[in-house]
């Protein structure tokens, strides 16, 4: 069926070459326009409803907000859980939907049910949607760097009237949140002196207040042919002068006696002040005015940050001398994690061009073989462009993976073509067509290759079935390896056949010609080069032009003379293939004939990567009881106890980090401290880490920028550690060096150490788990008592375990913030004629304060507050006697109408589905893995709750969470898959041979390679994660592709001879494998080869992209061994069934009865 394919497109080559054009333009076009970023988005599917209830405490928001909604929300449709967070006035409810629902789906069905909610919220309380954006979409944190004069109020106002809606304003921004400074605010301080009086009730004085700030209109009137719109302007402010406005609101009357008004100014004092504040932030420990750019769902980062740029070099020159400086800029990321792998893929190009040169010694089949990687790689690009995938490090990683196999179908085609032609042209008989003899040669291998490419693929698909942040990570790396394996078996089979046909071919120019040619390529490219070398291309390459461009025309003058004059030559005539044969043909006598003794060493390293795996003392242990079952003490043979305790087994870890260059430091304060002196410590810290030489800025936030997708509390400290350049670096220190430090000098008195994270994959943890801590213990329970208590008990226990760091147990502290609490005594309110609510009216107002309405001054807008004088409401102990005006005008002390008593209570409540949670955090001590961690740790708990040594409530229950749930679930789904993944490799080999013991044989491959990976994994000391098992399963892709092509040309040269005898199946597995040593050779070489660009890179990324290159790089040097593995099997099936007198097609056919 693929002949006519590849007949046509040898013959149509105009056709071919015109959609080879079209391919490479549209390929050049996608690769400049394919969106870039640093990784896949593996945020989860959230829509975040904020609900803002300004004053209320953390149980009134619980109990009126947040339950209510959580509970009404876990009926939407396809969500998979609902997180609530309660805190000081606001309400934060967290809708999680699962992956393969639409985002603007998700946010329509909140919506719907957001329209429902007005009968069971407070009157006046609108739960709103949170930008549509996913919490990584925090790509932008400035800070406003203002002239000598200016405020941090000024800055502030700066911020939220101009620069905030001009950066809003730019294409795929979602959101632009303000932070810091003070926002302005009209203060009237009100003296219940004044109001006892003159007779005034706080109620009126708020009313009066009001009624004074307000714009009417009144239609229009006509006169003299025009119209003129009235309107009567009342607003506070309307001028822009905030004295006169301060004036405005003095003057307003609240009632008049007598003809006498009473205005706010004889009742309080008006003034300008900073509104009550619950989030600051700071630069390297100096207090600032910023701001944080949140990026629409489904936008190109890069671009939304080169947008948002160019638009505050635009806006900068209006600003009055304010610079808006990026403090936070996820661009670096993406650029040097790109330039990383793309700087790899280069590398990966010349390197494997350079191999291929080396073993042909044949430039224009080298440059076959070469058109088809950088072809292949365009047409990966088209892939990404049409499905949708990003340029980031794990699509990148899976273009540079596949490389060395991209090279390795071009070779084994081009490889036969060659043979076949140079058979072709030495051949003394009638010749046939020489289309027909690429074709021919194309088809011999046509279906190893095919098989090859499909087994690659399905080793692939268990990364389809994995879920959540898995699938999000590895699928691009899935796809792009997909892509490019299609594109070369595409280019393969159809391109260069084509190739072959036009340049492999014996040139027989003239030697005038070739002088000529020679001559005139040489002045060509001597001029051309010294045309174009531009500025930009010497400040990349610092050299001389005249000597550089002499080079170029040197290579391309030799390049000609050997075009001009190569021929094709049998393979016994090239050096390196004689080196290979004077080698490999006595090694595969030798071991044809001692096939026993040369399986020790396949067995032998797959005994050694089970115990690199599980352990050597785990896999020996057998073996040391049959020994001392037999009388013999292992442990007496000298070196044995030290050899096997060379590999003590691989830890499980969660992921592998991308290294973003930056550290988020998040350490935990006691939830009683205020905001004072949470924002103290915060600068202090700032001020320290700044310090460390290494550091080059240090962005603190405390508490939460003005948007939905931040629900910190005030005490909450995230400090962003920018680092320097590495090569500014002091000598021999890392960057777990650098976050010791940061935790050595940033760890004051009452503060809690904090976990390693960097800003993206901190985000990633707490959208997940809703924690700040890459694990922890979550507790479900009924009431804030009992998981108080809980918590408690839980820590006390995660102390004494070896396998938790201790100093890092951070249990909530669920009720551990003062509260001051008023009992209204109903008897004694209504004796002076008030209600419960205007009870506590008064205690809102005069205490809390409250904003009464808003100035309109021009584009901004400011609340006025009304509240009691500062001296009445700072000191506790005097609440009580706080005088109240009643309705009839008499002056009673508050503690007649209510009761005052201290306790604790909640700083913020969290909940799961509903149900009331509190954490444990905690990190590991080192002992072991992280899963293994959390395993043992889960199971000492439960153990303890058998014995009674933690007890619970009733109806409590424990959970460990956080982001290891992922390596959990996709370690189950790969347990499975896998398997079945490997076990349908076994068939596909099976259906290319027809024969269930060839695809053995073939398929002994896969647990050699998959050893090999393992012991390159214990020598490197590298924990297991999913990144490695993405390794691994390339590697079970790509581990049986040399084995099939030497067993399909076994198969095809058995078919072909007399088999006569046991000589003759040697004779003929020796002369296999000398006819295919070269391209098995050449593409294990190519593979192994193109991987050293990604394991020797060390630049942003390179420890990802490491980390799923190792199985296949170790896996593939240890691979090599099935040059002889596949033909000492194959021939060894073949001597006993001639041995046992068994039947065969292959010596059947030929009428030999054995």
């Amino acid at each position: 069926m693929i002949r006519p394919i590849i007949t046509f497109c040898v013959r149509e080559r105009l056709v071919v070459i015109l959609l080879i054009a079209v391919l490479i333009g549209y390929g050049w076009y996608c690769t400049q326009t394919v969106p870039i970023d640093a990784i896949p988005n593996v945020g989860e599917n959230q829509v975040i409803v904020l609900t803002a209830w300004p004053g209320r405490s953390p149980k009134d928001i619980e109990d009126q907000v947040t339950y209510p909604l959580s509970v009404r929300l876990l009926a939407v449709p396809k969500a998979t859980s609902v997180r609530g967070r309660s805190m000081f006035g606001y309400s934060f409810v967290q809708v999680t939907f699962s992956d393969d629902t639409d985002f603007y789906w998700a946010r329509s069905r909140v919506s719907e049910q957001l329209g429902t909610f007005a009968s069971v919220l407070p009157e006046g309380v609108v739960p709103t949607l949170g930008p549509d954006a996913t919490g990584l979409g925090q790509i932008f944190y400035y800070v406003l760097e203002p002239p000598p004069g200016m405020n941090l109020a000024q800055l502030r106002s700066l911020q939220d009237f101009v620069v905030k809606y001009d950066l809003q304003a730019v294409e795929g921004v979602s959101e632009v949140a303000s932070v810091g400074g003070y926002v302005k605010q009209y203060q009237i301080e009100v003296d219940p002196d004044k109001l006892r009086f003159h007779g005034v009730s706080l109620d009126r004085l708020i009313r009066a207040v009001r009624e004074s700030n307000i714009d009417v209109g009144a239609k229009t009137v006509e006169s003299g042919g025009m119209e003129y719109i009235i309107r009567g302007r009342g607003f506070i402010g309307a001028d822009h002068d905030s004295g006169q406005a301060i004036k405005d609101i003095e003057d307003t009357v609240v009632l008049s006696r007598d003809g006498v008004p009473v205005r706010i100014r004889d009742l309080s004092c008006v003034q300008l002040g900073p509104e009550f504040r619950r989030g600051a932030i700071d630069l390297n420990g100096a207090e600032a005015v910023g701001g944080v750019v949140v990026m629409r769902f489904g936008e190109n980062p890069r671009e939304v940050i080169a947008r948002v740029r160019e638009k505050i070099s635009q806006i900068e020159t209006g600003l009055n001398g304010v610079r808006i400086h990026a403090v936070y800029d996820r661009t670096g990321l993406i650029d040097e994690t790109v330039g990383t792998l793309t700087e790899a893929l280069r590398e990966e190009l010349m390197i494997t061009l350079i191999v291929v040169v080396l073993f042909l010694l044949h430039v224009r089949a080298s440059i076959v073989v070469a058109i088809t990687m950088p072809l292949a790689v365009l047409m990966s690009f088209i892939g990404m462009k049409l499905i949708g995938i990003d340029a980031n490090i794990m699509s990148l990683a899976g273009i540079a993976i596949a490389i060395g196999e991209v090279a390795d179908l071009g070779i084994i085609i081009s490889e036969n073509v060659y043979q076949h032609l140079v058979e072709w042209e030495l051949s003394p008989e009638p010749r046939k067509d020489r289309e027909l003899v690429v074709v021919d040669a194309t088809e011999e291998v046509a279906s190893a290759v095919l098989t090859g490419v499909s087994t690659t693929i399905v080793s692939f698909l268990p990364i389809f079935f994995l879920t959540g942040r898995d699938y999000k990570l590895f699928a691009p790396l899935a796809w792009t390896k997909t892509f490019a394996m299609v594109a070369a078996a595409l280019v393969a089979l159809f391109v260069v056949p084509l190739l072959c046909k036009i340049l492999l071919r014996t040139s027989r120019w003239k030697l005038w010609l070739r002088i000529s040619a020679v001559l005139l390529s040489v002045v060509g490219s001597f001029g051309a080069t010294l045309a174009i070398w531009s500025g930009s291309v010497s400040e990349d390459f610092p050299v001389d032009r005249w000597p550089a461009s002499v080079l170029i025309a040197v290579v391309v003058g030799l390049a000609v003379w050997l075009l001009s004059g190569e021929r094709l030559r049998p393979i016994e005539d090239n050096p390196t293939s004689r080196l290979i044969l004077y080698f490999y043909t006595p090694t595969l006598r030798f071991f044809l004939k001692h096939k026993l003794a040369f399986m020790i060493a396949p067995a032998s390293i797959i005994l050694l990567g089970l115990g690199a795996w599980l352990g050597l003392p785990t896999v020996l242990r057998p073996f040391e009881a049959v020994c001392r079952t037999l009388g013999a003490e292992p442990h007496d043979v000298p070196g044995y106890v030290a050899l096997k305790h060379m590999f003590p087994g691989l830890r499980t870890d969660d992921w592998i980090a991308l290294d973003e260059g930056s550290w988020f430091y998040m350490p935990t304060l006691y939830p009683a401290a205020s905001f004072t002196e949470a924002m103290q410590v915060l600068q202090t810290q700032d001020a320290l880490i700044k310090e460390i030489p290494e550091v080059q800025n240090v962005l603190g936030k405390i508490g939460r920028v003005e948007s939905a997708l931040d629900p910190a509390p005030a005490a909450m400290i995230e400090t962003y550690v920018m680092l320097r350049p590495i090569h500014q670096w002091r000598a021999g220190v890392s960057v777990q060096d650098i976050w010791a430090q940061i935790n050595a000098v940033a760890t004051l008195p009452g503060v809690t150490p904090a976990s390693p994270l960097q800003p993206i994959e901190g985000r990633v943890v707490m959208l997940q788990s809703g924690i700040k801590a890459p694990m922890a213990i979550r507790i479900y329970g009924n009431s804030l008592d009992g998981l108080a208590e809980a918590s408690l008990r839980v820590a006390e226990q995660l102390r004494q375990n070896p396998y938790v760091n201790a100093a890092t147990v951070n249990p909530d502290i669920v009720l551990g913030k003062p509260y001051v609490e008023f009992e209204v005594n109903r008897d004694a309110a209504a004796r002076f004629g008030m209600s419960t609510m205007m009870v506590n009216q008064i205690i809102e107002a005069a205490l809390g304060g409250m904003n009464v309405t808003t100035t309109v001054e021009g584009r901004e807008r400011y609340p006025i507050r009304l509240r009691y004088q500062r001296n009445l409401r700072e000191r506790i102990d005097e609440l009580a006697m706080l005088p109240v005006v009643t309705p009839n005008g008499e002056v009673v002390p508050l503690k007649t109408l209510a009761s005052m008593n201290t306790t604790w209570g909640p700083g913020i409540i969290n909940s799961e589905d509903a149900r009331l949670v509190a954490h444990v955090s905690f990190a590991p001590s080192g002992v072991s893995g992280d899963l293994e961690t959390v395993n043992q740790v889960d199971a000492a708990l439960r153990s303890a709750q058998q014995r009674g040594e933690l007890v619970l409530p009733a109806g409590y229950s424990v959970l460990p969470v956080g982001s290891f749930q992922n390596q959990i679930e996709a370690n189950a789904r790969l347990l499975v898959i896998v398997p079945l993944v490997v076990l349908t490799n076994l068939l596909l080999i099976y259906l290319e041979f027809r024969n269930f013991s060839v695809a053995l044989i073939i398929f002994f491959q896969i647990p050699v390679a998959f050893a090999g990976g393992m012991i390159g994994l214990g020598v490197m000391g590298v924990e297991m994660n999913t990144a490695i098992w993405v390794g691994f399963i390339a590697l079970f892709g790509i581990s049986v592709d040399d084995g099939i092509v030497i067993a399909t040309y076994m198969q095809q040269l058995f078919k072909r001879r007399q088999l006569d005898r046991i000589e003759d199946v040697r004779g003929a597995t020796v002369e296999a494998g000398q006819r295919r040593i070269r391209p098995c050779l050449m593409t294990a070489c190519t593979t192994f080869a193109a991987l050293l660009p990604v394991m020797m890179a060390t630049g942003r990324g390179a420890d990802v992209a490491k980390a799923m290159a190792l199985p296949v790089f170790s896996g593939m040097f240890v691979e090599l061994i099935s040059l002889f593995v596949v033909p000492v099997l194959f021939c060894g099936y073949m001597e006993t069934k001639m041995e046992l007198g068994l039947k065969d097609a292959r010596w059947k056919a030929r009428g030999i009865v054995v």
